[in-house]
């Protein structure tokens, strides 16, 4: 069997200065992840995203422009995810945690907190640029490898 990089999309969703942020707990370790998720055969990125999304949080978001991309290459190759990161808007909905084993909490995290926490890829270099520069004429950025164990 071939193997081929995993696509994820995820958004950035700041709303009332928090960010949207979902934990996920596996083997024992809890991490929180940007909302999103897999791409389907066939699915645009937008549309996987708010698809995503409304599964994994119960919103309604609207996304908008990509604003970075990384990746998370394993040592020896195990395992190699792409992550396309875009910009949301909260449109509607109720936030709620979804009966998703791996999933325990889906939250507005306060963005002051986005360090203390253990994200998955580690991206709060570019959550902390996000949020003391704004988007406005910001270059879109890859980030490399942020690969963790």
């Amino acid at each position: 069997m071939e193997k081929r990089p995993r696509v994820r999309v995820a958004v950035v969703v700041v709303h009332e200065g928090k960010i949207l942020l979902v934990e996920h707990t596996k083997e024992d370790r809890n991490y929180w992840l940007l909302p999103g998720g897999g791409l389907e055969w066939g699915e645009g990125l937008k549309e996987a995203l708010s698809r995503e999304v409304a599964e994994e949080t119960g919103l309604e978001v609207e996304v908008g422009d990509l604003l970075f991309v990384s990746e998370t290459l394993a040592p020896g190759g195990k395992r190699h995810v792409v992550h396309l990161v875009f910009q949301g808007v909260l449109r509607g909905g109720e936030i709620k945690v979804p009966q998703e084993e791996r999933i325990t909490d889906v939250g507005w995290i306060p963005l002051e907190r986005i360090e203390e926490l253990t994200l998955h890829p580690p991206m709060q270099q570019a959550l902390n640029s996000y949020r003391l520069e704004g988007l406005v004429n910001k270059e879109r950025v890859f980030l490399g490898n942020l690969w963790v164990d």
